[in-house]
């Protein structure tokens, strides 16, 4: 069975990394949880909540979590009870962040202590501390790569790399935002539950949790204000560059309008004037004066300031 249990006096945590036939089994026969939580975590894509009864709590958490293969931030979710003496972890797939917390506090005799000396909720505030805590070196990450790219903006010509590259940037810091966003009102409604196993003085501590998300928030609204800046800069860069070309294309077109229109008037099959074959000199005062007619169009595009 994919599970491990520690235990400290009378608390356990039991942590289960894969869902299988054999982990429900384990769970209907030593627990009394409702059918409806239980078809909840045989689903790998629930809405984080908290259903509260009268002797435990299921609640479904994400945190976010770095996805090293498509470079880009996932929500990992996972299904909690937790109930007088005992908190039941559920994971569909394993993470090193949950694995390392795991160990970490079955391993470390002190982080044991800290941890599981108090009640089944103590050991919930506990882990959904180190969680997110562990998230704000992702979101630092993120911030560093964001002034990397405000860097090449403005150093290097806009191109379809640098722009792809900001809307990557961009998912990300909404991923990390939905992610986040209903964890918020996850701790405030935890700070208010009470039960045996979650009582006032735990209050403060998801309190706290919430805090700190609320500051992880505002980082993440000054990210999504930089990129959409720096989107809007990119955008105004790259017009500004189409138009110069634009321009330039226009304006070699009206320099050499004065001789589009000779060279088609004189290649009709008319009778014009100045096409006597005895008169050949003739064409070069016409070539004078479409130079002179040039020339003048330079210069009074010059004066316009168009070019």
């Amino acid at each position: 069975m994919a599970m491990k249990i520690i235990s400290q006096k009378n608390l356990s945590w039991i942590n289960i990394d894969e869902v299988n036939q054999e982990s429900l089994a384990y769970l209907k026969e030593h627990y009394n949880f409702h059918h409806l939580d239980l078809e909840d975590i045989e689903s790998d894509s629930q809405t984080p909540k908290i259903d509260t009864y009268k002797n435990y709590l299921f609640i479904i958490l994400q945190f976010p979590h770095w996805d090293t293969v498509h470079q880009q931030i996932v929500p990992h979710e996972f299904g909690v009870f937790v109930g007088d003496n005992y908190l039941i972890t559920i994971q569909h797939t394993k993470t090193k962040e949950m694995k390392n917390f795991f160990y970490k506090c079955m391993k470390n005799k002190k982080t044991k202590r800290d941890w599981m000396n108090g009640t089944s909720g103590f050991l919930l505030y506990n882990l959904i501390e180190a969680l997110f805590h562990n998230a704000r070196p992702l979101l630092n990450k993120m911030g560093k790569r964001i002034e990397s790219v405000e860097e090449k903006i403005f150093a290097e010509a806009q191109d379809a790399g640098l722009i792809k590259e900001l809307a990557h940037h961009r998912r990300n810091v909404l991923t990390f935002r939905r992610i986040l966003d209903p964890q918020r009102y996850m701790m405030a409604n935890l700070s208010h539950i009470r039960k045996p196993f979650l009582d006032d003085t735990l209050s403060l501590y998801f309190d706290d949790i919430g805090d700190y998300l609320n500051r992880l928030w505002s980082m993440l609204d000054t990210y999504r204000d930089t990129i959409e800046g720096l989107h809007l800069t990119v955008e105004s860069i790259t017009n500004l560059e189409t138009n110069r070309i634009v321009g330039i294309f226009t304006i070699i077109t009206v320099l050499l309008m004065p001789l589009t229109i000779f060279t088609g008037a004189y290649g009709m099959n008319i009778a014009l004037p100045f096409d006597d074959p005895n008169q050949q000199y003739i064409i070069w005062f016409m070539l004078i004066g479409l130079i002179v007619i040039t020339l003048g169009l330079v210069w009074w595009l010059r004066k316009k300031k168009l070019m």
